[in-house]
């Protein structure tokens, strides 16, 4: 069974991108959650075991119906912070956020938090839902096509943890900047930590293709950073901003990377995949135009 709980001190990031919402459901009794926190311990024997999520009241382009699943061992680890959610901010849930009920798996890739959620179960075998067994894998590099790729989608482990990540929004693409007084441009958006490895600890930006690294500002919408050792904001996206010099000219390039609490840092690049699932590389801006 998936514990399924209460966490007002976790703050959950909303859809929109502009706050946090916290996420009400119903506390699961406390045979039902385990304080494990090994990754690969099988204290409890549920290895091999996967929670199946399902809604079966909405097609998708490839199925009659919506799925995903995760290991046991993870949804029921207590510091995890799995819930179904029944409510957001105090409010019933929106049919957009997944009325009546929505899975909420933090740190874990958003296809697994299933809305208008109908059926739980507990199996040997992870969800038979296409999105589960023929997308959100990092299939290797010699998967090149489609006819490539299959071999792979039997054996290849479907995506949990979601890698520590950040992006620039503005400026945009290709935009004109103009620089200030002191031949500095503002550059702000988002970050997120990589799996349970929150909260996101640092972002830095360059101006001068990674030769100096700017500190951003972050902003958690509010939240307390420093209680519990960051637990408040453990899986939360933060906004952040930074100004940086750059260069009068076209064709310049702005570049952001994020540190997480558990010492993961996004790299330049990472290894090209099939889908590009799960890709971390440097936030990037392209061909600024500066004045």
């Amino acid at each position: 069974m998936l514990a399924a709980g209460l966490s007002p001190e976790v703050g959950v990031y909303d859809e929109d991108r502009k706050g946090f919402g916290d996420r009400g459901g119903e506390e699961a009794p406390p045979n039902q959650q385990s304080t494990d926190t090994t990754p690969t311990s099988d204290a409890h024997g549920l290895k091999g075991w996967h929670v199946q999520l399902s809604c079966h009241t909405q097609t998708t382009q490839a199925s009659t119906w919506y799925g995903g699943s995760v290991p046991l061992p993870l949804a029921m680890r207590s510091d995890r912070d799995c819930i179904l959610a029944l409510s957001m901010n105090d409010q019933p849930l929106t049919p957009a956020h997944g009325y009546p009920v929505r899975a909420i798996l933090p740190g874990i890739a958003g296809a697994r938090s299933v809305k208008w959620l109908d059926s739980i179960t507990v199996a040997s075998a992870e969800s038979p839902n296409f999105y589960q067994k023929h997308d959100y894998k990092i299939l290797p590099p010699d998967a090149t096509d489609a006819e490539s790729a299959e071999k792979y989608w039997g054996v290849v482990e479907g995506l949990n943890d979601m890698p520590v990540n950040s992006a620039i929004a503005f400026p945009g693409q290709g935009e004109q900047v103009e620089r200030d007084a002191d031949g500095k441009v503002e550059v702000r958006r988002y970050a997120l930590p990589g799996g349970d490895h929150g909260p996101v600890v640092r972002v830095q930006v360059s101006g001068d293709e990674g030769e100096r690294w700017v500190d951003a500002e972050l902003d958690f919408g509010g939240l307390d950073t420093e209680k519990d050792g960051g637990r408040e904001v453990k899986w939360a996206w933060c906004l952040w901003k930074a100004k940086v010099g750059l260069e009068k000219g076209d064709g310049k390039r702005l570049l952001s990377r994020a540190y997480d609490q558990g010492g993961n840092v996004q790299p330049e690049r990472c290894e090209w995949n099939l889908r590009g699932v799960a890709y971390n590389g440097y936030g990037e801006v392209r061909d600024l135009h500066v004045v």
